[in-house]
């Protein structure tokens, strides 16, 4: 009996130690800085995010969170390196609506965005503007259509890469508007951007962060958004579904860690992500340029890329997009 109440005790022991210690682990977290991973190339909207995203945490979380561009193969080369890291926080992934869709571009396997990963919390929303270089003489998405057609195949879209959010509403547009258009991927909104301002490049559809100077400047026109409305910070632009009815696209972030991260990091990482979407000077330095900031719990953030899937699979069919 003395036996069996020793062993009682030893294991009543165990279970307070084995508490002890994972309490203390959870609110050492985090004890070194934290990665997170942008799969395109330096100076997109995703990338300028990124780095204000990462600046705020820093001193929430106690540790720097330093932004590191892994760019390629239309974000599979950031997101594979995401998947196959160790799941402790220290690891994550800042994501946009590609994260879904890139997987549904390749007839092998890549990864599963559903299974592969740790939803912590989407970070923005945003309607995408169609920016056509001032060569042209472009001002109307009516006169971009009709130059289309009359000159088809001689127009080309610049896009983040294949598969990215860009690259389906350019398509989705040439399937709306019946025109003829050449998709030139690139590795980042970056970099496409370099070539639309040279005149390399004809039009894009992206965000309107970091191009905002360019648009007053005249180095750019923004002819229309790809919202359902107009949007706060463009109210004198029409929207594309004015003369493409129905037509929409729009972008989100969000920040997501690999499968298996303890719920508790995930806690203290969605929390943190809140603080800053509570700033007013973050929120408001993004609404500025078309960018709405919207946070959510690890599991809305799921059951959005649940529907996304099943969106962009549907999309990718009546588009007959793929990796070209």
């Amino acid at each position: 009996m003395k036996l069996r109440q020793l062993l009682s005790c030893l294991l009543s022991l165990a279970c307070l130690l084995s508490a002890s210690a994972s309490a203390q682990g959870n609110q050492a977290y985090p004890d070194k800085p934290i990665r997170l991973i942008v799969g395109y190339a330096p100076g997109g909207a995703t990338d300028i995010v990124a780095r204000m995203l990462a600046q705020e945490l820093t001193p929430i979380m106690g540790q720097s969170v330093i932004v590191e561009n892994r760019a390629g193969g239309g974000t599979l080369v950031g997101t594979d390196s995401i998947k196959r890291a160790n799941p402790d926080g220290y690891n994550l992934l800042f994501g946009t609506n590609a994260f879904v869709i890139t997987p549904l571009l390749h007839a092998g396997p890549t990864y599963d965005p559903v299974k592969d990963f740790s939803p912590v919390s989407l970070t923005t929303i945003q309607p995408l503007g169609l920016l056509v270089t001032p060569g042209l003489k472009i001002k109307t998405v009516e006169q971009l259509i009709d130059y289309a057609r009359k000159n088809p195949g001689k127009l080309n879209f610049a896009s983040s890469g294949n598969g990215s959010a860009q690259h389906l509403a350019g398509e989705s547009f040439r399937v709306a508007a019946g025109i003829d258009l050449v998709h030139v991927p690139y590795k980042g909104a970056g970099p496409a951007l370099v070539d639309l301002l040279a005149g390399r490049v004809d039009m894009m559809f992206t965000s309107l962060v970091g191009n905002t100077e360019h648009i007053k400047e005249g180095r750019l026109e923004l002819i229309a958004t790809s919202g359902s409305k107009r949007g706060a910070a463009t109210p004198d632009v029409p929207t594309v579904g004015q003369t493409l009815p129905g037509f929409t696209a729009y972008t989100w972030q969000g920040v997501i860690a690999p499968a298996n991260t303890p719920p508790a990091v995930i806690d203290r990482l969605n929390s943190a992500i809140k603080k800053v979407a509570a700033n007013p000077k973050f929120y408001e330095k993004l609404a500025a340029q078309g960018m709405e900031v919207q946070t959510s719990t690890p599991a809305e953030f799921r059951a959005r890329l649940e529907t996304d899937h099943t969106q962009y699979k549907e999309l990718l069919q009546r588009t007959q997009t793929s990796i070209r």
